[in-house]
């Protein structure tokens, strides 16, 4: 009988480690900015460090048909509270079932394919404190199914519970004279933050020529603001309907783009905004492996001054360049400049390298350049900054 049993227990052990595995990894970061001015408004810190840690648990089994993921994250910032806070990212299960796939959970989703805004990606909330390029973004709770056919992946969305944006604090950078107050929130619609969003989604492709066509139902993600008696800005989210295309078709080294929504709200009425761009790709410069990528893109928002892109008349140019070496080394930079007055918007610096399997630094500049009263930007004239950062991967 003992035998037996030692026998079942080293069966059942084989095979669970043949049909299940557990992988732990994660980042670990620390963060230093220092701005080279005093903020606008009262914000006269120039120096902010900020310690980052986010975990990965990731465990699945039946040959990864099914899959559970667990990232939380956290930030602790000094001297603005409000980056200090804390995320799940990622918890989630997903599940294959023939040509159906599930995923039940908290998640993020991508939608898009230019590099300057993402314009379509609507399903996840900017994580703004965390970076002001719109790269960071919260979770996002979702039941989600895709169909995979011979026409084209089909993807369907139901979004039970909102994210609120997020937003500097008094002492915060790259904020407005107010200060936004995130206890005073306004919904537009009885749910509130407990309304159910909806998206569907067909992404397919033809040779070189990648699409995808997306609607979108719920929530408007950037909201509208008020003045309260106290000085500070509520915020206010209403309900809004999107549809979306974006593509890119590559073309030699040549990779063309385009991302182009229109969409409608109970306080603006239907507009149209695109991104459309091309990106050129000098491959292996001299046998060097060095390549080196030149990228424009064109921004339009017929709303104009009351975008909420922060630009819509404007063009961004840049360069991408990666050094295909041991150690990863790339190399991002690119501006933003105005097509009407010909004036250079802002201009952003990333850089990253790694040092060995477990380290790796990163570099980021951002800096505005000195706007009209009237720009979006000119809150931010004092905020140009040098940041960097160490991360330990595991």
């Amino acid at each position: 009988m003992k035998n037996f049993i030692l026998i079942s227990a080293l069966s059942l052990s084989s095979l669970l480690a043949f049909s299940a595995e557990l992988t732990l990894s994660g980042e670990a970061s620390l963060e230093s900015r220092y701005f080279f001015n005093e903020g606008s408004f009262g914000n006269t810190d120039q120096s902010q460090s900020s310690i980052v840690f986010e975990p990965q648990v990731r465990y699945s089994w039946e040959n990864d048909r099914k899959v559970i993921n667990f990232t939380p994250y956290m930030r602790l910032d000094d001297p603005d509270e409000e980056r200090n806070h804390a995320d799940i990212r990622e918890l989630s299960f997903t599940g294959a079932y023939g040509d159906l796939e599930l995923k039940a959970g908290i998640s993020k989703v991508f939608w898009g394919v230019t590099e300057s805004i993402h314009l379509v990606d609507v399903i996840n909330q900017i994580d703004y404190v965390d970076n002001i390029d719109g790269e960071d973004r919260l979770g996002q709770p979702m039941l989600n199914l895709n169909y995979q056919t011979r026409l084209g992946n089909f993807s369907a969305f139901v979004l039970p519970y909102f994210r609120e944006q997020t937003f500097p604090g008094k002492k915060g950078r790259y904020r407005g004279a107010y200060v936004v107050d995130t206890d005073t929130v306004e919904y537009t619609h009885k749910d509130g933050q407990n309304h159910i969003d909806y998206a569907l989604r067909w992404s397919h492709y033809y040779g070189d020529l990648e699409w995808g066509v997306s609607y979108f139902r719920g929530t408007n993600r950037n909201p509208f603001f008020k003045v309260l008696p106290t000085g500070k800005l509520a915020p206010i989210y209403t309900q809004m309907q999107q549809y979306s295309i974006d593509a890119q078709y590559i073309v030699g080294d040549w990779l063309l783009k385009t991302e182009v929504l229109t969409r409608d709200s109970e306080r603006e009425k239907r507009y149209l905004s695109t991104v459309t761009g091309f990106e050129y790709t000098f491959s292996n410069i001299k046998q060097t492996g060095l390549d080196i990528g030149v990228l424009t893109e064109w921004v339009y928002d017929e709303r104009e001054l009351q975008s909420q892109l922060g630009f819509y008349h404007h063009t961004f140019f840049g360069t991408r360049i990666a050094l295909n070496d041991a150690k990863s080394t790339e190399f991002l930079a690119g501006g933003f400049i105005n097509n009407q007055t010909a004036d250079l918007a802002s201009f952003r610096v990333e850089g990253s390298r790694r040092i060995n399997e477990n380290w790796k630094w990163e570099l980021e500049a951002n800096l505005v350049s000195s706007p009209k009263k009237n720009s979006q930007l000119a809150s931010f004239k004092n905020d140009d900054y040098l940041q960097f950062k160490i991360s330990f991967f595991w």
